[in-house]
């Protein structure tokens, strides 16, 4: 090797190390950014050359380093497990979510829920049949209120439910709405990824931009990702990619495709009683160039991940605890009214109906109502007509009120229903929060995983820092010994 040589070998060693240090900086700047991947220099040694020339001898010594890539240090599977664990995560906090909500709805135990308010009204009911006097009209009064706090507690916790689901409605039309902007997102940094590809330029930071959309993509739909279909056989490395939502593209290399929401119910839970028609998440349109792309109107099959969460919210968990609250209003309706009917009023009349239909349809949780001429001497809490001629059934006995008050203890009356649902409740949401705690862990092993290869560690960039300044000032003193080595040369040769 000439001196001259040298010089070359010190050069290469201080770009070498100036590159590690860049690339230290940037790593370092971006520690916190979300979804930055950890970057790592990759150096490779310069060898003399293959066939030296004929005027001169190769000793064998190399001729320094060269920066071969700047490599992001990220693992395939370990991105794809954390994806799919999240997209599970999301699937269980949306169920988690929609039973909280149904449990403050309803919000028992407490002195303000609808166990009360039965237990109350049943209660008022035995007063009014222990105090049948014409003249002591206050307990038929409470009687009547303690009702009209039933019906009422019954609407609220319906106008609630059917406020959760439309709400839950909007939340996924959002969500849809994202996707669509994340896959043509997805579509263009591919696109601007594989045009780095073909010129052979560096794209790490657009890849850490995509594997943000994407990563959020699973965690809606549960996405995972395949190579380009479209570069299949390509003559250069392509890092382009296929998002996929079963064996259908979301995203078909540079092309996406939209997805949308059927609401049949328009957005609107029926008041009549019935379930609201099936929701469903649809394509919209195929991304173009895709030969497998789906039809425009076919379900997306979105089994896992937020979406498919919410999906099941809406067409199955508040459906099924509504019709529970119907149920509950139909048979409290037809176990007062059917008493009712079989008593008389202090005024000789036969007990008319306590709960009625505000609509005129069927009792829902949602229409039940006290009649709104209903007053005090409407409640029938005697089981003889006190204008009856026979002397021996002459007068009030109570004891319709008295019978009616003791349907709280009906097996299969309302409030055997309401406390079953309520238990329920309580056992689902328990589930549903033990699955959330498990899920989480399993969440943040995958990451850390994921992190323990592709994230920033301050204190290796910190050594890695040291060791790239020694080997800059190293590299730098190589080259002043080389120029004092030519300096003496030229001095002694003159």
């Amino acid at each position: 090797m000439s001196a001259f040589g040298g010089l070359f070998i010190g050069t290469s060693a201080v770009h070498a190390a100036q590159r590690g240090l860049d690339v230290t900086g940037q790593n370092i700047a971006n520690s916190a950014t979300e979804g930055y991947t950890r970057q790592r220099v990759n150096l490779e040694a310069v060898g003399g050359p293959g066939v030296p020339a004929f005027w001169s001898r190769y000793d064998g010594t190399g001729e320094g380093v060269k920066v071969t890539s700047v490599t992001r240090m990220n693992d395939e599977f370990l991105e794809a497990r954390a994806r799919n664990s999240n997209a599970a995560l999301g699937k269980l906090e949306e169920q988690q979510k929609t039973m909280a909500a149904l449990e403050r709805t309803v919000g028992e135990p407490s002195d303000t829920g609808l166990q009360k308010k039965l237990q109350e009204m049943w209660n008022a009911m035995g007063a009014a049949g222990n105090s049948p006097s014409v003249a002591n009209e206050a307990p038929r009064a409470e009687a009547l209120e303690r009702a009209k706090g039933v019906a009422g507690q019954l609407n609220l916790i319906s106008n609630s439910t059917t406020t959760q689901w439309h709400d839950t409605t909007v939340e996924l039309q959002a969500n849809v709405t994202d996707i669509n902007k994340m896959a043509e997102d997805v579509s263009k940094l591919n696109a601007a990824i594989r045009n780095n590809d073909i010129a052979r330029v560096p794209s790490n930071e657009l890849l850490d931009q995509r594997d943000v959309l994407i990563k959020k993509l699973s965690t809606l739909t549960g996405a995972t990702v395949r190579p380009a279909a479209m570069d299949a056989g390509a003559e250069f490395h392509s890092q382009a990619v296929d998002v996929m939502i079963g064996d259908k593209a979301l995203v078909y290399g540079t092309e996406a495709a939209q997805l949308q929401v059927n609401d049949p119910n328009n957005g609107t839970y029926p008041t009549d009683g019935s379930d609201p028609k099936p929701i469903a998440v649809q394509w919209a349109k195929p991304a173009a160039n895709d030969p497998n792309g789906p039809s425009a109107g076919a379900d997306v099959g979105i089994d896992t991940g937020r979406v498919a969460g919410q999906l099941t919210n809406l067409n199955t968990t508040i459906p099924n605890y509504m019709k529970q609250f119907d149920q509950v209003a139909a048979s409290l309706a037809a176990t007062v009214n059917t008493q009712q009917a079989a008593g008389y009023t202090v005024n000789g009349a036969t007990g008319g109906n306590l709960f009625v239909s505000a609509t005129g349809g069927a009792i829902t949780a949602g229409n039940i109502r006290v009649p709104a001429d209903a007053v005090p001497n409407s409640i029938a809490v005697s089981s003889s007509n006190p204008k009856d001629s026979d002397p021996t059934k002459a007068g009030l006995d109570g004891n319709n009120a008295l019978a009616m008050s003791r349907h709280i203890n009906d097996k299969s009356g309302a409030d055997a229903t309401y406390n079953a649902m309520i238990v329920q409740m309580g056992v689902e949401t328990q589930s549903v929060n033990r699955n959330v705690t498990v899920q989480q862990n399993v969440v943040r092993q995958a990451e850390d995983a994921r992190d323990n290869v592709a994230g920033v560690s301050l204190n290796e960039e910190m050594t890695n820092l040291v060791r790239y300044q020694h080997s800059f000032s190293a590299a730098a003193k190589f080259i002043g010994v080389i120029d004092e080595t030519l300096q003496t040369l030229i001095h002694m040769t003159n």
